[in-house]
This record gives C-alpha cells, sequence and structure tokens, in this order.
C-alpha cells in the first residue's frame, strides 16, 4: 500500500510539469483557530505568467462565520505585490473583501459552493476605483473510499465582473481537479484551469496549472 500511494504521489506531483500551460499557481491556506460559529485562517498564494512575465504573491488573513448551516460569511484582507518581471515595475495593491457563501450537500458524498465575494481594490498612488464582484460554482465529490492518497474530485466556474466598468472581464474554469491526503491534517490539491480574459472586443484563453495546500492546526 505504501509503495501504492507514492506512485500516485509522484504521478500527481508530476502533472502540473507534464500539462503545457501558461500561468503556475500554488495557493496555501493555513486553518489557524475555529470556534464554532468563528473560523479564522491565512491564505497565500503565488502566481507566475510564463509568458507575460508576472508575478502575483498575496497574503490574506480572513474571518468567517457560519450563519446557517447552508451559509457562511466572511471578511478578508488581502495585499498584494504585483510585478512585472521583464519591466521590474512592481506596486502593491490592498483589497479589503466581503463573502456571502452559500453551501449545500445534495448527497453525502456531493457537496456544492458557491462563494461570492466583493472585492475594494486600491493599487498603490491610486484610487479605490477598480471594484469587483467574484461568483464561483464549484462541485466536489468525495469518494466513498479512498483511492490510495485519492479521496475527492471537483469542477469549478468562477466569473468575475469589473464593477468600474459593468462588464464581465475574467472567467476562471476548472474543469478538473483533485484532492490527495497528505496527512491528518493536510491535503494537496491539483487543478488544470482555463483562464480567460475579455478583451476590448472579444475573449482571449490561456492555460494554468496549479496546486492548492490546506492545513489545519
Amino acid at each position: 500500500m505504501n509503495r501504492f500511494r507514492i506512485g500516485w504521489v509522484a504521478i500527481l506531483l508530476a502533472l502540473p510539469t507534464a500539462i503545457r500551460a501558461d500561468e503556475w499557481w500554488a495557493w496555501t491556506t493555513l486553518d489557524l483557530w475555529k470556534d464554532p460559529p468563528w473560523s479564522a485562517g491565512l491564505f497565500l498564494g503565488n502566481r507566475l505568467d510564463f509568458d507575460d512575465g508576472a508575478y502575483v504573491q498575496i497574503a490574506s488573513p480572513r474571518l468567517k462565520r457560519q450563519m446557517l448551516p447552508w451559509l457562511d460569511l466572511g471578511l478578508g484582507l488581502s495585499v498584494l505585490s504585483i510585478e512585472n518581471t521583464t519591466t521590474d515595475i512592481r506596486y502593491l495593491q490592498l483589497r479589503p473583501e466581503l463573502e456571502v457563501n452559500p453551501k449545500f450537500a445534495p448527497t453525502p458524498d456531493l457537496r456544492l459552493e458557491w462563494r461570492n465575494r466583493l472585492e475594494m481594490r486600491l493599487n498603490e498612488g491610486e484610487d479605490f476605483t477598480t471594484n469587483r464582484t467574484r461568483h464561483r460554482l464549484q462541485l466536489s465529490y468525495t469518494l466513498p473510499q479512498p483511492l490510495g492518497p485519492l479521496t475527492r474530485l471537483f469542477i469549478s466556474n468562477e466569473w468575475l465582473i469589473d464593477l468600474h466598468r459593468g462588464q464581465w472581464s475574467e472567467n476562471r474554469l476548472v474543469p478538473i481537479g483533485v484532492t490527495l491526503k497528505t496527512s491528518t491534517s493536510t491535503d494537496l490539491d491539483f487543478f488544470y484551469m482555463v483562464l480567460s480574459h475579455h478583451k476590448t472586443s472579444d475573449w482571449q484563453s490561456e492555460s494554468v496549472a496549479g496546486t492548492y495546500f490546506h492545513m489545519r492546526f
């Protein structure tokens, strides 16, 4: 069984490099405190665009409260470092956030989550003029019996709307994602994303390979 688990981990660790991706994203969530109905944690992220040279780092403390069995509310305060490695232009962004997140479990193994977030973005040296909303639907299926370290499959789609332009500006489609149980207190997601941006008159898409590490204290 140990060899089987190691084989699965090796294969899945190789997926991000095996997939031809235009961007690489690495996310981490640390669940630091829980006292129901409250919980708090820290989200960390790195995002690298291989073609355009954009490199984004984010740190975001988050606070959540379960209002109902099917509804969570959340607050976040994200700080981003946004850099273009080809031009060496770099600036900071401050982003207060508010979330309203319904969640449903049609069956014991199926879970549907709908994350709705308002982001108020303040770029360094500018005013709060680039606010947006984000809406992500995610459907996940937990395997009744784990397949080695593999415990879950998921798909999702997130659409982002620029409020200052009144326009659907970005779409993030994850047609496949998997979750591995790496220890009693940690999980690791691998996902492939089709990232689409609405330019002046059309949509342009690129591919993203990503990981998402979850740790519970």
